[in-house]
């Protein structure tokens, strides 16, 4: 039975910290996700703002990188991106600045981020729509970068309820084994207690069968008496073990 008992808090157990892992995973999963689609939304809000502060409306000519580049990294910074890496360009395919290192990083690299925004640039004579590329290379890793804090925390947490799971399966089992050997003890004790009171009843309830003794009222009173008083002596001796074993 105690071994029966165990194995089903062992799997009861296994089974529930399956579950919290689970639940703790697709909790990573998702605020991964929700922070990937934040950088997405906050990159966008921050060319939009750039777009606003740069004069797009005049030649490109008259632009310098620098000056995109500092107001790109104002309008990331007012995002709370202020520390990410990023290559540009700006105008039409005849007529484009871009930073220098903007061809190296503009590939076909699943690790690279490479945004789109068109916008209209008016001219003297004619309005054009120009674009804006902007390329943010490794962007997960600014996307996700306090992950790697919240999936140690909630390794540590995992642990943590593992060894308080395993802790209560051992003091369970402990507690288990420490009543067994301790019922195995009163009975040990109450058999040895109730051996004499038998013995005794043994011997009174022998001698009345005997001829002599059953035609001494004496005798027999005292024999019924000696069987009366052991009896009561096992009961009480009973009652005090049961009172133990709660």
């Amino acid at each position: 039975m105690g071994r029966r008992s165990t194995r089903l808090k062992i799997i009861f157990f296994s089974v529930l910290l399956l579950g919290f892992i689970f639940i703790q995973y697709s909790w990573v999963k998702s605020l991964q996700k929700e922070k990937l689609d934040k950088f997405r939304s906050n990159i966008a809000l921050s060319i939009h703002e750039a777009t606003k502060n740069i004069p797009i409306n005049g030649p490109l000519h008259q632009l310098t990188d620098s000056t995109i580049n500092n107001t790109l990294r104002r309008s990331f910074a007012s995002q709370g991106l202020g520390n990410i890496h990023f290559e540009f360009s700006i105008g039409s395919a005849n007529n484009r600045l871009a930073s220098h290192g903007f061809t190296q990083k503009l590939t076909h690299n699943t690790s690279n981020l490479t945004w789109y925004y068109e916008f209209l640039r008016n001219g003297e004579k004619s309005t054009s729509v120009d674009r804006w590329t902007i390329v943010i290379p490794d962007w997960e890793k600014y996307a996700l970068k306090n992950m790697p804090w919240i999936i140690a925390a909630s390794v540590l947490l995992t642990i943590m309820i593992m060894a308080i799971l395993w802790g209560v399966v051992i003091l369970s089992e402990r507690s288990q084994q420490l009543f067994y050997d301790r019922r195995a003890k009163v009975i040990k004790y109450m058999m040895q207690q109730l051996e004499t009171p038998l013995s005794t009843i043994s011997v009174a309830a022998e001698a009345l069968r005997n001829a002599r003794v059953m035609h001494d009222s004496g005798k027999t009173k005292y024999y019924q008496q000696v069987i009366n008083e052991e009896n009561k002596r096992m009961n009480e001796q009973v009652e005090k073990m049961l009172r133990e074993l709660k």
